[in-house]
C-alpha cells in the first residue's frame, strides 16, 4: 500500500488499501480503545472543550481526577465564564501549564458573550475564538458534534505517516459518518501501539498493511544528541509553578509581598530580583496581579 506521502499522488478514502486500514483500526478500537474515558462518552461541547485543554501535554491518568473535579466546580460554560480567574487557577492545580486555565476561562467568556453560551459548530467561528487552533477546532467538531473532521495531533500524524497515508489531506481518510470513532481510534492506537519510541509492531493489527513494518526506532537513530539541559527544579517553568502554587493557598482577597514570596519559596539559585522578574512575567500573562509589590492570583 503505497500512496506517495510527499509525491504528487494523494491517498483518499477510495484508494486501494485505505478501507482495510479503516476496518481493522475501527475493529481494534472497538475491542481495545479507551472508550471508557468520560470525554469519549459525552457529546457535550463544553465537556469536550475542557478535556481538550486539560489533555494538552498532560497524561490521561493525571487528567481524569482533575477533569471530574473541575466539572463539579464549573459544570457548564456560564459558570466557568462567571467564575474568578483565581478560582479557576486554584481548581487547575496539579495539571501544570496554568496558562491553559487562563485561555480556557477567556474562551468561555467569549462564547457566553458572543454565542450566548453555545459553542459554535462552524470552523470559521471556532477559529476566531482566541486560543482555539486547527486541531482544537477539529476535535470539537468531531467529538462534540460528530462531524467527519480530521483531528490531527502528534499521535495521529505519526500513525498516518508510517502508513504513508500522508497528512496533506487528512480529511480524506475519515470514514463517512465515523469521525468520532476514527479520530479516537487513531489517537489511542498512536498512544498505545504505534508509539514514537517503542512501537509494538509484533502485535499491530495493521502490520500486514503497513509499508513501514517493522518500524525500527528511527527517531532515536536520527535524533541528534540531546543538549545538556537544566534540572527541572532550576527551570523557569518550575519556579513559575511554585509561585502559582503559593498564591493558590492564599485566602481570597489576601496578597503576599514579593520579598516574602522569595523568602518562603527559597527557590534554588533564585535571587529576590529573579523572583520579581518571574512574577512580572506571570502578570504580563494575566495570571497574577501586583499592587505595591504585593502579589495575588488575578481575580
Amino acid at each position: 500500500m503505497k500512496f506517495g506521502f510527499d509525491g504528487p499522488v494523494r491517498a483518499s478514502a477510495e484508494a486501494p488499501g485505505v478501507k482495510p486500514v479503516q476496518r481493522r483500526l475501527l475493529s481494534w478500537y472497538a475491542k481495545n480503545g479507551r472508550s471508557h474515558l468520560p470525554w469519549r462518552k459525552t457529546r457535550d461541547p463544553y465537556r469536550v472543550l475542557v478535556s481538550e485543554f486539560m489533555l494538552q501535554q498532560t497524561q490521561v491518568d493525571r487528567v481524569l481526577p482533575k477533569y471530574r473535579a473541575f466539572l463539579k466546580r464549573f459544570p457548564n460554560m456560564r459558570t466557568l465564564a462567571a467564575a474568578s480567574l483565581a478560582d479557576v487557577i486554584r481548581e487547575w492545580q496539579g495539571l501544570g501549564y496554568n496558562s491553559r486555565a487562563l485561555r480556557l476561562k477567556r474562551i468561555a467568556e467569549e462564547i457566553v458573550t458572543r454565542f450566548q453560551g453555545a459553542v459554535p459548530r462552524d470552523v470559521e467561528s471556532l477559529r476566531r475564538l482566541n486560543g482555539i487552533g486547527p486541531y482544537t477546532a477539529a476535535a470539537l467538531r468531531t467529538f462534540a458534534f460528530e462531524y467527519d473532521d480530521a483531528a490531527v495531533d502528534t499521535n495521529v500524524r505519526r500513525v498516518v505517516q508510517r502508513l504513508t497515508l500522508g497528512t496533506e489531506e487528512p480529511q480524506a481518510f475519515v470514514p463517512r459518518g465515523r469521525g468520532h470513532d476514527w479520530n479516537s481510534a487513531l489517537m489511542d492506537f498512536g498512544a498505545t501501539v504505534c508509539t514514537a519510541r517503542a512501537p509494538k509492531c509484533a502485535i499491530c493489527p495493521l502490520k500486514s498493511l503497513c509499508p513501514s513494518f517493522p518500524v525500527e526506532p528511527a527517531e532515536l537513530k536520527r535524533s541528534p544528541p540531546k543538549a545538556k539541559t537544566l534540572p527541572f527544579e532550576q527551570t523557569a517553568r518550575f519556579a513559575r509553578g511554585r509561585i502559582i502554587d503559593r498564591l493558590r493557598n492564599l485566602p481570597p482577597g489576601r496578597r503576599v509581598s514579593l520579598l516574602a514570596l522569595h523568602r518562603e519559596l527559597a527557590l534554588p539559585g533564585r535571587s529576590a530580583q529573579d523572583v520579581t522578574m518571574l512574577v512580572e512575567a506571570l502578570a504580563r500573562d494575566g495570571l497574577v496581579t501586583v499592587r505595591k509589590r504585593q502579589v495575588a492570583l488575578t481575580d
